[in-house]
């Protein structure tokens, strides 16, 4: 086998730290970041001086390099339980040193808080608890069931409600709103402990499955199911024609996936319905413009 010359493997190394702080999140946080300021909190017809606020591309960049900060913490903190979940991802991940990785870390966590700084001292408070969440949830929160899927899911709304504080703009139906995404985060973070728990187990991490057992973690499932109907039902007048529709379809995707994870024990069959939490996720961000 040939060896791979220094660009081509320069260029591995690139993929997997971008699989590492997993690119993917980040550009949909600050996509939905982007669409929320320009069609939430902008005025109809200021919308196009989002563009030209320095203010809020630095909160919006400060909080996803910060995602990436966390993202990175939390791939040392679960590297046991992934080299035997993911093992081929988990191989691919590790071209990038430790110590590459770290300092990447550091820099990002650096220069998001400069950003912020840069905003005010208010907004470097926001994001200084915002980083010491992430690196708190890698650390501890991570290891408490129910409580991790809890924190995970509004770390991974905070951002929103920073560029939300920022515009002056809290809103009941954009509460109602986040909620959904929420219940959904929450979902997902389930879904994850039910298609990831023989590595969990081995590497004597406790999750909602390996606690309460694999048939409690899918009623749990059901419940989360049931009650993302309840924001979406008693605020539905709030929402114009066409969030409507994207809400509609995100309830459907999420009742689905989470119907396919309760009739099935295939790891495969657990993957779609993974995919399907992805999806849900990309429709919840397209419906921001018209909530």
């Amino acid at each position: 086998m040939r060896p791979l010359s220094r660009r081509r493997l320069r260029l591995l190394k690139v993929l997997a730290l971008l699989s590492q702080i997993r690119w993917y999140n980040i550009l949909l946080l600050l996509i939905g970041q982007y669409l929320a300021a320009l069609f939430v909190f902008a005025q109809p017809g200021n919308r196009l001086n989002v563009f030209y606020d320095y203010d809020t591309h630095a909160i919006i960049w400060s909080s996803s390099l910060l995602l990436a900060f966390g993202f990175l913490i939390n791939s040392f903190y679960d590297l046991e339980a992934d080299s035997i979940n993911r093992p081929k991802q988990t191989a691919f991940e590790r071209l990038v040193s430790k110590a590459t990785s770290l300092r990447v870390a550091l820099l990002l966590l650096v220069t998001g808080l400069l950003l912020s700084y840069t905003v005010n001292w208010k907004s470097l408070g926001f994001f200084l608890s915002y980083a010491g969440g992430l690196w708190y949830y890698s650390h501890k929160l991570s290891k408490i069931p129910i409580i991790s899927h809890v924190s995970a899911a509004v770390l991974a709304l905070y951002p929103f409600f920073g560029i939300a504080v920022h515009q002056h703009y809290i809103s009941l139906h954009t509460l109602a709103f986040g909620s959904l995404l929420g219940l959904t985060l929450f979902s997902r973070e389930l879904l994850k402990d039910l298609m990831r728990y023989k590595g969990d187990i081995v590497a004597g991490r406790a999750t909602a499955v390996s606690e309460f057992g694999i048939e409690k973690t899918r009623n749990a499932l059901l419940v989360n199911t049931s009650m993302a109907w309840v924001p979406a039902f008693f605020t539905k007048g709030l929402f114009s024609g066409m969030a409507e529709i994207g809400i509609v379809i995100i309830l459907i995707g999420l009742t689905a996936s989470n119907l396919l994870t309760l009739r099935s024990n295939e790891l495969s069959n657990l993957r779609w319905a993974h995919l399907g939490y992805k999806i849900i996720l990309v429709i919840g961000v397209l419906t921001i413009p018209f909530l």
